[in-house]
């Protein structure tokens, strides 16, 4: 690995004085202290030769440990240093942790009860005491499992593809064979690594040599580092309390980390990836956790392990039993599949067993997740697999009758007692029914599971496995309230499905419901909104995302009529659920009164397609929704001819639009929806746009300023579009005679009623404050119908009358019309 040095690395150790270069460890030195400590602590210490590495030197293993007590609960660590040679305080680290160790300090000698230490503290000899450089004799890099060409460990079959050239891997590979250790801790530090073979000189490192310590990972291959980022923190700590700082990469250097998908931003991302190294070959067999460190001085790799010893020694922060954070085998959303037994030693055997079998697990849980109750669902096997690749919760159940017979009567009623719509599966249900049918063998070792429930002390803890009640752990850890079910190895060896179900009652009175602001709610009508839910929402009438509407249905025996709501907001804004703003549909319900509310395609939409002119799409899809509605009316007890449309503003127009349109209905169609009439009882209308031609409007009011928009132009204020319009208003002639209401009025019209805005005595020609809303755009409107004998009803601020609202109209000419 390329190592950042200071720049005084560059000057030749031959030319510094005596006094300034460091000893250099010799092969006798370093073989006669390993002989010394196994001598002086024969209870303690043990020398093992694992390999022989070039020139006949063996690779030696010091194993430490308080053989007085038991190895059954003890953990493994293995601490290695893979680059030991050019890079030496990371060997002479590994060696002042094995003083520490052997010391008489109380955390070393708990944790030689504790745990069983094993380190390797230079694995390639050769380049320890000879070359200083990374490879051996064969040219093979025990840190990278790289040769001269290619890999020699390879990541699919987990084995040295030139074994007879990578002795010094294969003395690693073995020890981790035989303890299947829980923390695999590679030392690497610095050196002569970087000086070219003339600047080696008498091969001393100079006094004050060093380089930034990084604890936990490499900054060539981001993977060598715990899952857990706080046990990383916890190493730092326990340097930083001892003196001694640490980097921590990305986080440092504040970049993301690289990813295929990521590749294009190159230089903007952290510059380490993700390798396949000599330490992975422990996490892909054994799920051990792996970590590097860079060694500036022994005594700050002797206080980062002390932080790493005092996890292992100890409970993790959400466990409940001693030892280093590795038992959590298969994970879905928070729901974990876990090694089991009753020491460290048969937790050990479950977790390589599980390990290596999870893959063909599939992990599930009822869905969506509810307070007060938690499950968990592990099919362990393709046949398992093949019973929850359901559709639907009935499915489930059918499957589960099947598994389990009678005892599936508990998972039955966990499920009718629930909200839940589905069983969610990690994997789909195509994938579930393709798992291949192997040479399962049961499980050996048993196995656990663990659930989390959100709460600090549920009352009523229940627990089911497969229907039947069945003995858990619990604790408070982490924030969770934490649920351990273990199975036996005899229970587990007779299962292939586990469904495990939790009822509790939580003592916390919570709830994920943020509201908006009261002068919100007030102006949106929250209260009502959500005091009255539709019967059906979101009810799709077209293919586009906007072409929706909501159904209130009326309780009767009879046919009710119906009242069609469209929203305002210019053809550009607004939603279906602001009628709550103009109507009380509860009460409208309570009258007998059915309602649809509906939302169209907006002006931005039509713009995106080149319609023209734009307003066409929400006329139409008015329409439309009016159409499928009343394709509907058998099966949702609604009388066709009794349907009275309704909006505000732009709504209102669209309502005035359907009413003096002839019947747009296809008797001809092939689409049945496309049959129905478009014709309505009448309309109610708040300031609605009778006409969109703009020189009606403008006789009528002088400052009119709206309609442009809707016939494709885009200037940024509606007054800089109407200007335009107004000026090419003759090449718009057949488009205005399509979708202007007024353009349409007939004798044969339904009757108007309309409420407008008036802060004055509305006069013809007479500007006004807002002119798209006034009151005069419906005595325009009057003016064209009463000559036709058309109903058209006006009420407005200055007629010196009470104002009816709209809800008033609407029940006061539904109620009377006939059915």
């Amino acid at each position: 690995m390329i190592r950042l040095l200071a720049a005084a690395l560059l000057a030749c150790t031959s030319l510094a004085s005596a006094e300034d270069l460091l000893h250099r460890l010799t092969w006798e030195e370093y073989l006669g202290t390993l002989s010394h400590w196994c001598q002086k602590h024969p209870k303690l210490a043990r020398l093992e030769a694992r390999g022989v590495s070039g020139q006949s030197m063996p690779v030696y293993l010091l194993k430490i440990t308080d053989a007085a007590v038991p190895a059954a609960d003890k953990q493994v660590c293995l601490v290695t240093a893979l680059h030991s040679g050019p890079e030496r305080t990371g060997a002479t680290g590994a060696l002042a942790l094995a003083e520490w160790l052997l010391s008489d300090d109380p955390l070393a000698a708990e944790t030689r009860r504790r745990q069983i230490v094993l380190i390797m503290p230079v694995v390639n000899p050769l380049a320890m005491f000879y070359t200083d450089r990374f490879r051996n004799e064969h040219g093979v890099d025990p840190y990278t499992g790289t040769g001269r060409i290619g890999k020699v460990l390879d990541a699919k079959t987990l084995s040295l593809t030139k074994p007879e050239e990578a002795p010094e891997l294969a003395a690693v590979l073995s020890v981790i064979d035989e303890y299947q250790p829980e923390v695999h801790a590679d030392l690497h530090g610095t050196g002569l690594q970087e000086y070219a073979p003339n600047q080696l000189g008498t091969r001393r490192m100079y006094r004050g040599q060093i380089m930034t310590e990084v604890t936990g990972g490499a900054y060539s291959n981001f993977t060598l580092r715990p899952w857990d980022w706080r046990v990383t923190e916890a190493m730092i700590a326990a340097g930083e309390a001892a003196g001694f700082p640490s980097d921590r990469f990305e986080a440092d250097a504040q970049r993301t980390l690289w990813g295929p998908d990521l590749a294009a931003l190159g230089g903007r991302l952290w510059h380490g990836m993700p390798l396949f190294y000599t330490a992975h070959y422990g996490y892909a067999k054994y799920h051990t956790m792996v970590l590097t460190q860079e060694v500036a001085w022994e005594q700050s790799l002797v206080a980062r392990m002390q932080g790493l010893m005092r996890i292992g020694n100890g409970k993790w922060g959400d466990e409940s039993a001693p030892g280093y954070p590795v038992n959590r085998m298969r994970h879905f959303v928070g729901h974990y599949v876990t090694a089991t037994g009753k020491d460290a030693s048969s937790r050990r055997a479950s977790r390589v067993e599980l390990w290596n079998r999870q893959s063909g697990f599939s992990l599930g849980f009822l869905y969506p997740q509810t307070e007060g109750r938690e499950s968990l669902v592990v099919a362990t096997t393709a046949a398992a697999r093949k019973l929850v690749a359901v559709d639907d919760l009935p499915a489930l159940r059918v499957n589960l009758r099947t598994a389990f017979g009678e005892k599936a009567a508990g998972i039955e009623r966990f499920i009718e007692d629930g909200p839940e719509i589905k069983l969610a599966m990690e994997h789909s249900k195509p994938q579930l029914l393709a798992a291949p049918t192997s040479a399962e063998t049961p499980l050996k070792h048993g196995i656990g599971f663990r659930l989390r429930l959100p709460c600090r002390e549920p009352r009523n803890l229940k627990v089911r496995l497969n229907g039947e009640v069945h003995a858990f752990e619990s604790w408070f850890a982490d924030g969770f309230t934490q649920i351990q079910v273990n199975v036996s190895a005899d229970k587990a060896r007779t299962m292939e499905l586990f469904f495990i179900t939790c009822s509790y009652q939580p003592v916390e009175k919570r709830a994920a419901a943020w509201m908006p602001p009261k002068e919100v709610q007030a102006k949106y009508a929250t209260a009502k909104l959500d005091a009255t839910p539709a019967t059906l929402t979101d009810l799709p009438y077209g293919d586009h995302f906007r072409q929706t509407l909501d159904v209130w249905l009326a309780n009767s025996t009879k046919p009710t009529p119906l009242i069609f709501y469209i929203h305002g907001g210019g053809y550009a804004a607004h939603d279906k659920t602001d009628i709550h703003q103009h109507l009380d549909v509860a009460d409208l319900l309570k009258a007998g009164v059915s309602v649809a509310s509906i939302n169209y395609r907006f002006l931005v939409d039509a713009n995106a397609a080149n319609v023209d002119p734009p307003v066409q799409w929400p006329l139409r899809d008015a329409a439309r929704a009016l159409q499928f509605v009343r394709s509907k009316a058998a099966e949702w007890n609604i009388d066709k001819k009794r349907v009275a449309a309704t909006g505000v503003s732009a709504g209102g127009c669209s309502s005035l639009w359907l009413a003096m349109h002839d019947d747009m209905a296809d008797a001809k169609s092939a689409d049945a929806i496309a049959r129905e009439s478009t014709r309505v009882l009448f309309t109610v209308t708040k300031a609605p746009q009778p006409s969109l031609d703009p020189r009606q409007l403008v006789e009528w009011i002088p400052n009119s300023q709206y309609s442009g928009h809707l016939f494709g132009y885009k200037q940024k204020t509606r007054p800089d579009s109407f200007a335009p319009f107004l000026a090419n208003r003759d090449k718009h002639a057949e488009d205005i005679q399509r979708y202007s209401p007024m353009a349409h009025a007939t004798a044969d019209d339904p009757p108007v009623y309309m409420t407008g805005k008036a802060d004055k005595p509305p006069v013809k020609g007479e500007a006004q404050t807002d002119p798209s809303h006034s009151i005069l755009l419906g005595m325009m409107l009057e003016d064209m119908l009463k000559p036709l004998g058309v109903t058209c009803e006006l009420h407005h601020p200055m007629d010196g009358k009470p104002q009816p609202e709209m809800q008033e109209l609407l029940l006061q000419h539904l109620i009377t019309s006939k059915p």
